[in-house]
């Protein structure tokens, strides 16, 4: 099947238009090239580049000049649709500022991304969101942090004490905090099983490190020869190097909003 086919294989001619579990299934299938069959302990999702020059996979910045694609955003609301904790970075609020979690805030798939959340995999509550800062410079008024979501924040025992001892939200203040930290209090302490990763590649990238922590990488690839140089960010892999750190990938490219994409479901 062609990518122009698979962007009309959807619910009511389009894959970004949702209507209960079961189509949220069938376009994970189609998107991935695989069915979103079980929740990994550590998820990590992405959006990249890739630089026919370099061969190298490309972090994309986010700002107006990006590549937009209503696949890549459903991507990333299908991982969270899954999770019990999802993971950013303070320098995410302030480079987002109108960043929501709210499941709900797309009428194209909200609905039905929070069918599937409660029906295929019996989460009820909310996720939480756990804010890793060092600087503890968070707005805690961001409209990341209202509603849907239990945010949490995990910092510094000097931070915490200093610059949150305000915070209206929980605040677990670690000697060392960290990413792998981060995970292992939301696996220990909150009893998440799926923990997805939206952290920036400079944070996300010890999760890699042996012992390697993540479990399944869901990557949206920008496939256009060019970017606006604006959007691009920093060099980070050869996607073969990457497929040598996983033993499983599936994938499927799609055309979108006259880009293309391609999606990939790594596992270890």
């Amino acid at each position: 099947m062609g990518a122009k086919a698979l962007f009309h294989a959807g619910v009511g001619g389009s894959l970004v238009e949702l209507s209960d579990a079961a189509s949220v299934d069938r376009v994970a299938r189609i998107l991935f090239g695989s069915a979103l069959d079980s929740r990994p302990l550590v998820s990590h999702s992405g959006a990249v580049w890739n630089d026919p020059d370099s061969q190298k996979l490309t972090t994309i910045r986010i700002n107006e000049y990006r590549p937009k694609s209503d696949l890549d955003f459903l991507t990333l609301h299908i991982a969270r649709a899954r999770a019990d904790a999802i993971v950013i970075t303070g320098k995410i609020l302030r480079d987002e500022p109108s960043l929501s979690y709210d499941l709900r805030a797309d009428a194209r798939w909200g609905e039905a991304l929070v069918e599937w959340r409660e029906r295929t995999w019996g989460l009820w509550e909310a996720p939480w969101l756990l804010i890793l800062t060092a600087s503890g410079q968070l707005d805690l008024s961001h409209p990341a942090l209202q509603g849907w979501v239990r945010p949490v924040i995990f910092t510094s025992d000097h931070t915490a004490e200093r610059k949150l001892a305000d915070s209206p939200f929980p605040v677990v203040a670690d000697a060392e905090p960290n990413i792998r930290r981060a995970i292992r209090h939301l696996q220990v302490a909150r009893d998440c099983q799926c923990v997805s990763i939206e952290a920036g590649p400079s944070t996300a990238v010890s999760l890699y490190e042996r012992p390697t922590v993540v479990n399944e990488l869901l990557l949206s690839v920008y496939l256009d020869k060019t970017i606006d140089d604006r959007a691009r960010g920093a060099p980070l892999i050869e996607l073969a190097r990457l497929r040598s750190r996983f033993h499983s990938e599936t994938s499927a490219t799609h055309r979108c909003q006259g880009q293309h994409w391609s999606f990939h479901r790594f596992r270890r």
